[in-house]
């Protein structure tokens, strides 16, 4: 008990800083003002006691404030200015949809005559292909920009709790130094490999979410898929969390406990949050995390969890003594209260439920009511945080997390052997990816079917600490009788005991027979495909990425859009998931909202032949793709292929064709099958659209009109195509107003489709007719 009171005062001091900046002394305060009634409660003895406690919420206060006054640092006085910094890459980066951003110490930093060392830290956005691991000396110039707010977030101050208070967007880098060795730099090539292994095996957003189940690196979930795990209160599983290492390592705890008894389930535990801790790295953030789950499994492991809370406290203690700035860490306070809650509560909320089945005669078994108690605690006892921290509750948390859990464990193991078979042997690799697929697709579909549910969540109003106190006081009470007396320890009578067990039975043997019958190698059966001639105008923004299957499923990619990202996510909605390889892939010309896709799209897919215009630039994108996919044919007016049946021209640019401008040399595609014909124009304008019209026939059924619906077509060529149907591939919101009214009107009577407003279109046709939808 001393332990645990020794916490209280010290968390006592720590949040008036934290919550409200208050000074150092007023956590010793509150302290003070409750002695008289502790005395009186417990006699004059406690005085001392009560000093003691005093003087700990001074020195947490006393603490955190120092931490928090840390003076700006030198780079401060640069915000704004063109600057040229030599500095180490601190981070493992950090993927963005078209970026990628690191943390950077800016040894030397340097500003006209002005050059400072030890500037600071600088967060710093770089191209999407930029890859460098920690320890990397680069040299970067560019503007020295202060931190935006964003409506909602406060990303200034949210970077300013890590020590960054700058950043640079797209600076010019270079990496000047590899670095001395590291185990930062070898844990993080050790996670990207990993990482890359699981977008070999997975499409998304699988892959990314298995990545963050796995070791927490989930960068790639779209903000779609964020919120929706936000609102459905799922958003720990993807997070290096301790609430997440420990309620997995206390759900396979649970989960084991009747089959190797209380002695030995600690084995397959220990095991999970070894594996944990080898493939997320041993960051601050991840150790912590370790440190959070061994509490409570050393607390199940003797059969009283409530046994551990005093190894919690002083955990608590020593990691805000180590680093006070931990305090005010979301992922800290979520662990913090999760460990807490799992420790105290969980025991009383499975008794609750155990007795309830017994009564009500469902013979529920063990597992489930163990696992269930472990997530409505967790859930419950870390709302507070996530209401202040995000201004929203999860009202469906508690039933999201009961349905999810179970599954989740199997998730964090299918997507920890994916990735290392993948590492071993890409065939390996993509059978295990088949078996992890669908208890990753299971998570997804429950995180999004349970935010879409009126009223998943509510909005409460963020940065509200009082409210938050307010809130976690009840619930605080509740753990603090819970952790004072035991559950009844009374066993179950026999009879019932026995049908719970045949039920568990039933339900091992059920979902081993479905899981077999899931994970057949689908890649073993014969090729399947829609049956129809199907082509996907993705929506991946400001861009053009087109898919087209054949009626047997083989797949041939025109262009790749701006993102990696956004086309892995388009292709994982519309390929079949156990299908990681493309048949062939056209580049129609190297302009980046074409081309931005395809490096990494060549490192996740399997890409039989490539084809392009023969066209280059001395971009960074086209030098990850001419390194990703050397082997190249050129496609010239007159080239064909046919595939399954189906007939892909070439019919601009002539061979000996030569342009300045890159549009204009665009490959353009006619697809021929049966009757149907589709144009793909890529970004030819009206001096080329002119040139092809008079030496060729451009009737077609379906138009993939030029250049994004631009007013640089020429009307009299959309006229001479005379399609049905007009395909435009612009991104909602562009900068470029894309399309243009002058080329909306010169369509006709052209029905009009567009991914900014249409979201990602689908056209089939079985060779006579033509059939459109929509995404939206």
């Amino acid at each position: 008990m001393l332990l645990i009171s020794l916490a209280m005062a010290w968390l006592a001091g720590l949040l008036p800083v934290g919550a409200w900046g208050a000074p150092w002394w007023m956590g010793a305060a509150w302290v003070a003002a409750a002695c008289p009634a502790l005395a009186m409660i417990t006699g004059a003895a406690r005085w001392r006691l009560c000093m003691a406690l005093g003087g700990l919420a001074a020195a947490s206060g006393w603490l955190l404030s120092s931490a928090l006054a840390v003076p700006p640092p030198p780079l401060v006085a640069f915000i704004g200015q063109e600057v040229t910094v030599h500095g180490t890459i601190v981070s493992e980066p950090d993927p963005g949809e078209v970026s990628t951003s690191y943390e950077v110490r800016a040894d030397v930093l340097t500003a006209g005559p002005a050059e400072v060392e030890q500037a600071g830290l600088i967060r710093v956005t770089l191209h999407q292909y930029a890859a460098y691991l920690p320890g990397n000396r680069v040299e970067l110039t560019g503007e020295l920009e202060l931190p935006p707010v964003f409506d909602g977030f406060d990303y200034r101050s949210y970077l300013r709790q890590r020590g960054i208070w700058a950043t640079m967007l797209f600076p010019r880098a270079e990496l000047t130094r590899s670095g001395p060795w590291s185990i930062e730099r070898e844990t993080t090539r050790m996670r990207l490999t990993l990482d890359r292994s699981l977008q070999r095996s997975l499409p998304e957003p699988e892959a990314s979410l298995a990545g963050g189940i796995a070791f927490g690196r989930d960068g790639g979930l779209s903000t779609d898929d964020r919120d929706a795990f936000n609102r459905s209160g799922l958003r720990h599983l993807v997070a290096v969390s301790g609430s997440n290492v420990s309620l997995v390592s206390a759900v396979t705890f649970a989960m084991f406990v009747p089959w190797l008894g209380r002695r030995r389930a600690w084995l397959p535990a220990a095991l999970t949050i070894g594996a944990y801790l080898l493939a997320a790295g041993f960051s601050a953030s991840v150790v912590r995390a370790g440190i959070m789950a061994a509490i409570l499994l050393g607390g199940g492991l003797v059969g009283r969890p409530q046994s551990g809370l005093p190894a919690l406290a002083a955990a608590f203690i020593a990691m805000t003594v180590i680093e006070p700035l931990n305090a005010l860490d979301t992922g800290f306070q979520l662990s913090m209260a999760a460990t807490a809650g799992l420790l105290t509560v969980a025991p009383w909320l499975e008794y609750g439920l155990e007795r309830a089945a017994l009564a009500f005669r469902v013979p529920v078994p063990q597992v489930v009511t163990r696992v269930s108690a472990l997530s409505l605690t967790a859930s419950l006892c870390t709302a507070p945080i996530m209401w202040t921290t995000f201004g929203e509750i999860s009202l469906i948390s508690p039933a999201s997390n009961l349905m999810v859990e179970p599954i989740f464990i199997l998730a964090f193991w299918a997507s920890l052997g994916a990735a290392l078979l993948g590492v071993v042997s890409e065939p390996l690799g993509s059978l295990a990816g088949i078996a992890a697929y669908y208890p990753l697709a299971f998570i997804h579909a429950v995180a999004v079917g349970a935010a879409a549910v009126p009223g998943a969540s509510v909005t409460a109003g963020a940065g509200s600490p009082g409210r938050a106190m307010a809130a976690a006081a009840p619930i605080a009470l509740a753990a603090g009788i819970a952790y004072r007396f035991l559950p009844p320890s009374a066993p179950l009578p026999r009879a019932f005991e026995q049908r719970r067990r045949a039920v568990t039975r039933m339900l091992v043997v059920g979902a081993g027979c479905s899981l077999v019958l899931a994970i057949i190698p689908i890649s073993l059966l014969p090729a399947r495909g829609p049956g129809r001639l199907t082509v996907d105008f993705l929506d991946i923004g400001q861009g053009d990425a087109i898919l087209v299957t054949t009626p047997h499923g083989r797949q041939v990619l025109v262009d790749g859009g701006p993102s990696d990202l956004r086309l892995a996510r388009q292709l994982g909605a519309v390929m079949p998931h156990w299908d990681r390889s493309l048949d062939a892939l056209i580049l129609t010309h190297p302009e980046e909202d074409h081309l931005g896709g395809l490096p990494g799209m060549a490192r996740r897919l399997h890409i039989a032949r490539v084809y392009d215009s023969g066209l280059t630039n001395r971009s960074a994108t086209f030098t990850a793709f001419d390194d990703e996919l050397p082997k190249r044919e050129r496609l010239a007016a007159g080239d064909s292929l046919v595939i399954d049946g189906v007939t892909f021209e070439a019919v601009w640019p002539p061979a000996d064709f030569a342009s300045a401008d890159r549009n204009d040399a665009s490959v353009v595609i006619r697809i021929s099958y049966g009757g149907v014909r589709f144009l793909l124009c890529g970004d030819i304008e009206a001096g080329a659209q002119r040139e092809l019209l008079a030496t060729t026939d451009v009737g077609a059924d379906v138009i993939k009109v030029p250049h994004h619906g631009s007013r640089t077509s020429d009307p009299g060529f959309l006229q001479a195509v005379g399609a049905a149907v007009a395909v435009i591939q612009s991104g909602e919101g562009n900068r470029f107003r894309h399309p243009h009214e002058e080329t909306l009107a010169a369509l006709g009577d052209s029905r009009i489709v567009r991914n900014d407003l249409d979201g990602r279109v689908t056209i089939s046709t079985d060779g006579n007719t033509v059939r459109v939808s929509t995404a939206r």
